[in-house]
């Protein structure tokens, strides 16, 4: 999460959404004092917990946070998460050594205990409480340029300042639908992520 009380936003980090790129800018541009639990156990916090523990007159400020479908969500976390050494040393070796392949992640991970881990939480907990969104705005991560731009704007920033450098953007096929092969794989992801496609209306 980021807190800006100068430019009065809050950027709550949904994982795999382009957190990393836009949370280093945010710290560079303003040269913003940054709590150290912000890096590490509260860099994921949902909205409602960054409201009960900062107690933030949220009508003052502009919330939001970004949206990935969740199929390239998943496909995307697995590669990053069973090959960056950042995660493997922290929290991540567990999930590799326990599946050793993502058609054997998909298929078990709803019998897991990996279904209550932050990273692989549905948009939803990070933006809405008992069915109500507490955020501004909900971008799409597949009009991160677009949606960047109009979100920076809102804040008094330009885009065209960021670095073009993307944090952490994972190497694979574009097309998430390839790593698929089964219908099963498709349906245990539609199951974890209901919520998510029933407020979105994501499609695989």
């Amino acid at each position: 999460m980021i807190i800006n009380h100068k430019r009065k936003f809050v950027f709550v980090c949904v994982p795999k959404t382009g957190s990393t790129t836009l949370s280093k800018h945010f710290i560079k541009i303003d040269n913003l004092p940054i709590e150290r639990s912000w890096l590490k156990d509260k860099w994921h916090w949902p909205m409602f917990q960054i409201q009960k523990h900062y107690k933030l007159p949220l009508k003052d400020f502009y919330t939001f946070a970004y949206h990935r479908n969740p199929w390239d969500r998943m496909i995307s976390s697995w590669i990053e998460f069973t090959n960056d050494h950042g995660h493997l040393i922290t929290w991540s070796q567990a999930l590799k050594d326990q599946y050793k392949t993502f058609e054997d992640f998909i298929l078990n991970f709803r019998s897991s205990e990996w279904t209550n881990e932050i990273h692989f939480r549905p948009t939803c907990y990070y933006t809405h409480l008992d069915g109500k969104q507490m955020v501004n705005h909900i971008a799409r991560y597949e009009n991160w340029q677009s949606e960047t731009k109009n979100i920076l704007e809102t804040i008094d920033l330009d885009i065209n300042d960021m670095e073009g450098k993307r944090y952490r953007k994972t190497k694979r096929d574009s097309d998430y639908r390839k790593y698929y092969t089964n219908d099963k794989m498709i349906e245990a992801v539609e199951n974890h992520f209901k919520i998510d496609i029933d407020t979105f209306g994501d499609k695989f």
